[in-house]
């Protein structure tokens, strides 16, 4: 087991060691990770990482409580609370390694994060269920704990990590599935040329008779003879199989990936994050995307979540929109909420009118809610550890908050404890100011807490002049400045919060810590309204309330979230009238289905109208929609549910499902209190970013969890959706209904199609190089737009009801697809069916943890870097800071990736062709003997070193169109989308171009020697000298941009090949025990015949390409070169209008400078295209 190194995000390694307890020296002691057994007590303290899966035995929090940072593991960067495991929160300060006893079972390993089940068995027999909420995983990172304490129950590879972790997949391109291909066909040609030869052999022997020593060896036949003369063409020909091809792709693909890596214009300085390419061997397939299915919140959108409408017994309140004004500020944050008067008035103000009065305690309540009914933090600081470098821990846990020094005693001597600083740079960093109130002070506060009404008002407000709003009286921090470096351990951040968090002894805001952001935007809201959360632990919950103070509530259950129930709740009970209350938030779909059923004609009925459209409201805004609602709950009602609790946490099997029925026991007959619309914005230049792929063709499907209403406002918002496109709905709630709707729209659009004649059948493409329709190719010239719901999908991808081919069908006719409510799974799947059922290359985008399915689903994953973790990005092969740098990424990089790749390997099969043919021939003159007329050196560094230089220069550095062409063109990227540069049948032009022009060469050799008396190597040295001038003037025809770096390729080759041929034929005289080519370079140079076989062979071989080139550019060109024209064209006309303008105007020769300096730029991009 190999030691796992974490990392912070600026790279550095931050822990490879932890404190393990060794009963022989009855001590912890240090020792790196891969020494992790299960069963080892071990200790770890604030910013450590969790090197195995820990049951959690001991915290410093005197509740038994501790938070961890589980960004690495699963993308959610906020705070989870862990708690001790039962029975051990009483024994904090009793806690003793050495007089541990207890065994535990658990589970077998298993890769869900989210599951486990286990039993503590003490010695006494008794036996207590443990859970997921006592479990610490490996790669969890401790936060705001002081140090926690634990056993290891899973270790290695058993780990829920290191099982998630299905390690690098290897992914081809489609670019190399063709060119694999087509080398298999280059296997079969030189089987079909040895065997030719073979066969040329036989047959040349048999033609004379008694044929002896040197011809062949008297101890073969004549068939023997064919037989080794077909492997000796297999080692002469072998360079019809590119091996270096690969090599040299390779070194391409690193060089392409350097470049794209190193692009300024996708260098975010916000994040200081720039695109990481994890994957080298598929860039050329980001030029041949045909879908992508992206993810919405924090992908599309900032998931920075902003307090924007609420509704509270029917009344609407609106915030407007927050100006940033510049400032940066942190993604996955709430901002500022402006306060609306209106919603300020009704709260604080004392109403007369009873009608009015029953409104401001609704809304206090509703305020209420919102800060309790959460999982939020408290953070603390500073955090110190209470054991020394030699593994010695005290015993005792005691609440440090109020100092920052603290000393342990061991055997009469003073300890200095270990201050574990916090990371440079940190997920969480919220940590709260050390503020503690003393005895005194808490004394000191005397709110007034009125009892439960009977009303739907949760407070009593009968008399208003004892209602007046409190603050808590907070002591000076006296050792914040008796010591300098007391916050040595935060950021420069905390620093600043920490400031802004104490003003001359006075409380500000606290700094908080959610598990979501939409709860730490309804905290900060309710904060807002002087409704604050100022403290938070597993079972007490102390809220300060207008015109009421301070007041304490003692938590009874938290009911988390889950996708199943869709909502959350907090049980607590009422410190004054002792009444157990329970507060519900989630999904309007559920919390007003479990509302208490009222009268038609009811007061309580108008509300929930009232409330619904509201609702619709927010969605068509674009808001994230949570519904508010409590119930209270009977003493005997609750205590029968407990006992339901209990015995569903000691379940074994279906425990998770049985939790979830137990939690919707509760969450029924609820009453309404408001809902809420949370604003998640788009990102900078998504609107753009998706107008430009769709124009280039590209297929968008939008994959969210969220409800219909919100996901298709933010669709047009972000261009996804056009307003004169036709918006086709799939919702539906059973089988036969989706069957129906599907061929439905099938018919209608089919129907009118063929009665029309614009629109045919959509025919697929693929892999296979199909013929190709695009999606937005149907009867509306508008377009279509299709939204599909997650119920709906159910139906849809379940293999017996076999509607996913003709809902793929229906999307064909699509210009974008959204679908709400999807699960994560469901992306996974959807990717796969487009894949494997349309034949498409698909890219799939996303930040979270559940995008990692379908990333790694996707021809193409590209995670984005964003507050969700990192678990998307390491999923991925490319990264991206923001999504807006999508564009430039595949239309201009993906375009020249493929385009380069495409053309540099048929260059490859191009030039090695023509060697091996070149050879052939003279195979024709020496009796299919296998004699070759070049030297074997030219032979085996002609790949390696003479042409080695050309095909990198075409594959990193050539271009067929501006950068500024393809971003202002985007349908430039459906050459590549359509497979333009490399067709199946590309091969064989390539292979046929190669036997012309290797006829061409020898045959002008044969011709120009023809009844002389050179040597064969003059002859081969000749033709050698051609085919390399060929091969390099065929680098200069198809060069679509020159730099240096081509004409320097170029050069380097004709040196090599000069230098090393001087070189060799003056001091190898019998080198290797080949036969001797001595000075043969030396008297072809100085011949005439040389030189004019060289000029006649390039000509000769290169005109009929040069010719098809030149017509199909001229009457055929395709959209790339047609728009390169017209660009030049363009820039012509510029400058002649320049040269006009300039002889016919009196303005100032300052103002021509800079005319003719920005004519200059323009006219150097365009001479690298001719």
């Amino acid at each position: 087991m190999q030691s796992l190194v974490a990392y912070n995000a600026k790279g550095k390694p931050l822990s490879s060691i932890y404190f393990m307890y060794l009963c022989e020296i009855d001590r912890y002691k240090k020792v790196l990770w891969k020494e992790v057994r299960v069963g080892d007590l071990i200790h770890l303290s604030n910013n450590e990482v969790v090197p195995a899966d820990i049951l959690l035995l001991r915290s410093s929090d005197p509740n038994g409580i501790c938070y961890i940072d589980t960004g690495h593991l699963d993308g959610e960067t906020n705070l989870k609370q862990r708690q001790v495991a039962p029975g051990f929160v009483e024994k904090q300060s009793l806690f003793e390694p050495s007089k541990y006893r207890s065994h535990i079972e658990v589970d077998n390993p298993t890769t869900k994060i989210y599951q486990f089940h286990g039993v503590i068995v003490h010695p006494s027999g008794k036996r207590v269920a443990v859970g997921t909420e006592n479990l610490l995983l490996r790669e969890c990172l401790l936060k705001n704990t002081d140090f926690i304490e634990g056993i290891v129950v899973y270790a290695g590879h058993e780990t829920k990590a290191m099982l998630n972790n299905g390690g690098p997949r290897y992914k081809r391109s489609n670019l190399e599935r063709k060119m694999n291909v087509d080398v298999i066909w280059c296997v079969l040609i030189l089987v079909i040329i040895c065997v030719i030869g073979a066969v040329g052999c036989r047959i040349w022997h048999s033609t004379f008779e008694n044929l002896g020593e040197p011809f062949i060896s008297n101890n073969y036949s004549v068939t023997m003879d064919a037989v080794l003369t077909f492997w000796t063409f297999v080692i002469i020909f072998q360079v019809m199989i590119p091996l270096s091809l690969y090599v040299t792709i390779e070194m391409c693909k690193i060089l392409q990936v350097y470049h794209i890596h190193n692009n300024v214009k996708m260098y975010d300085a916000e994040t200081d994050k720039r695109v990481e390419c994890r994957a080298l061997n598929i860039t050329e397939d980001l030029g041949q995307i045909q879908y992508i299915f992206s993810d919405k919140t924090g992908t599309l959108t900032e998931n920075r979540m902003i307090f924007r409408r609420c509704t509270v017994a029917g009344v609407d309140y609106n915030h407007p929109e927050v100006e940033r004004g510049g400032k940066k500020y942190k993604p996955g944050t709430s901002l500022i909420v402006i306060i609306n008067p209106n919603l300020q008035r009704d709260l604080n103000e004392v109403f007369e009118d009873p009608i009015r009065q029953l409104h401001s305690e609704r809304l206090q309540e509703f305020l209420f809610h919102l800060s309790i009914c959460n999982t939020v933090v408290c953070s603390k600081f500073p955090h110190c550890d209470r054991m020394d470098a030699s593994g010695y821990v005290d015993g005792g846990v005691d609440n440090v908050d109020d100092t920052v020094s603290v000393d342990t005693s061991l055997n009469g001597q003073t300890i200095a404890p270990i201050d574990y600083t916090r990371l440079d740079e940190s997920r969480s960093i919220t940590p709260s100011p050390p503020l503690n109130l003393s005895n005194n002070n808490r004394n000191s506060v005397s709110p007034t807490i009125p009892t439960f009404p009977e009303t739907d008002s949760f407070f009593n407000q009968s008399n208003p002049s004892k209602s007046k709003s409190k603050l808590l009286t907070i002591p000076s921090i006296n050792f914040l400045g008796k010591r300098s470096d007391s916050n040595s351990n935060l950021t420069d951040e905390q620093k600043a919060k920490l400031s802004a968090s104490i003003c001359h002894g006075v409380p500000k805001k606290p700094i908080y810590e959610a598990e979501s952001p939409d709860e730490l935007a309804l905290v900060d809201a309710a904060y807002s309204y002087n409704c604050r959360l100022l403290e938070r632990t597993p079972h007490l919950a102390k809220v300060s309330l207008p015109r009421e103070g301070s007041m304490e509530m003692e938590i009874l259950n938290v009911l988390p979230f889950d996708s199943f129930r869709k909502c959350m709740s907090v049980v607590f009970r009422h410190p004054v009238t002792k009444e157990i209350v329970l507060y519900s938030k989630g999904a309007d779909s559920t919390v007003l289905s479990n509302l208490s059923p009222v009268e038609d004609d009811s007061e309580e009925k108008q509300i929930i109208n009232r409330t619904q459209q509201q609702i619709n409201e927010y969605g068509k805004e674009g808001l994230r929609v949570l519904v508010m609602a409590k119930r209270i709950i009977s003493e005997e009602e609750y205590k029968n549910w407990t006992k339901v609790l209990k015995d569903c946490e000691m379940a074994r099997d279906g425990r998770d499902r049985k939790l979830r029925d137990c939690y919707s026991m509760l969450e029924t007959n609820l009453t309404l209190l408001g809902a809420t619309g949370i604003e998640d914005r788009l990102q900078e230049g998504v609107p753009e970013t998706l107008s430009s792929l769709m124009a280039a063709g590209i297929v968008i499907w939008v994959l969210t969890g969220d409800k219909p209403e919100t996901a298709i406002n933010i669709a047009y918002s972000a261009k996804l959706f056009a307003p004169e496109m036709e918006l086709l709905k799939l919702m539906v709630r059973s089988k036969d209904a989706a069957e129906r709707t599907i061929l439905f729209y099938l018919a209608e659009i089919e129907g009118t199609a063929d009665d029309s004649g614009i629109c045919e059948p959509p025919r697929f493409s693929g892999i296979s190089g199909a013929s190709v329709v695009p999606s937005s190719v149907s009867a509306n010239p508008k377009g279509r737009a299709l939204v599909v719901d997650g119920k709906t999908l159910t139906y849809i991808l379940d293999r017996r009801s076999n509607l996913a081919k003709p809902f793929l069908r229906l999307t064909t006719y699509c210009n974008s697809v959204l679908c709400c409510r999807a699960t994560p799974l469901q992306k996974a799947y959807i990717v796969r069916v487009v894949k494997e059922e349309l034949k498409m290359r698909t890219l799939a985008i996303g930040d979270g943890a559940n995008d990692v399915s379908m990333i790694q689903t996707a021809d193409v994953g590209i995670g984005i870097c964003g507050q969700e973790g990192m678990q998307a990005v390491m999923a991925a092969d490319f990264a991206l800071s923001k999504f807006k740098y999508l564009k430039r990424f595949l239309l201009v990089h993906g375009h020249w990736s493929y385009d380069r790749l495409a053309r540099m390997v048929l260059f490859f099969f191009c030039k090695n062709a023509t060697c091996v043919f070149l050879v052939f021939w003279y195979q024709i003159y020496c009796g299919f003997s296998g004699q070759v007329q070049v030297d074997q050196m030219f032979l085996m560094l002609y790949n390696l070193f003479f042409t080695s230089l050309p095909p990198i220069a075409i594959g990193v550095y050539d271009i067929d169109a501006p950068e500024q062409l393809l971003l202002q063109k985007p349908y430039l990227y459906e050459q590549g989308r359509t497979g333009e540069s490399y067709h199946s049948y590309s091969f064989w032009l390539t292979v046929a171009d190669s036997l012309y022009q290797s006829m061409a060469i020898f045959f002008i050799c044969i011709l120009a020697y023809y009844d002389s008396t050179v040597d064969i190597w003059v002859f081969g040295t000749t033709s050698a000298s051609a085919l390399l001038f060929t091969m390099l003037f065929l680098v200069i025809i198809e060069t679509k941009s020159w730099t240096v770096i081509h004409a320097l390729a170029i050069m380097a080759s004709i040196l090599i090949f000069y230098t090393f041929a001087f070189l060799y034929n003056t001091f190898c005289v019998d080198c290797f025990g080949l036969p001797s080519s001595y000075w043969v370079i030396h008297h072809s140079v100085n011949s005439s015949t040389y030189w004019h076989c060289i000029i006649l062979s390039v000509v000769v071989a290169l005109i009929p390409r040069l010719f098809l080139k030149a017509v199909r550019n001229t009457l055929f060109p395709d959209d790339v070169t047609r728009e390169v024209l017209q660009y030049a064209r363009e820039l012509r006309r510029g400058e002649e209008f320049l040269v006009s303008w300039s002889r016919s105007t009196s303005a100032s020769s300052i103002q021509r400078y800079t005319v003719i300096i920005r004519v200059i730029k323009k006219a150097r991009i365009l001479l690298q295209f001719f």
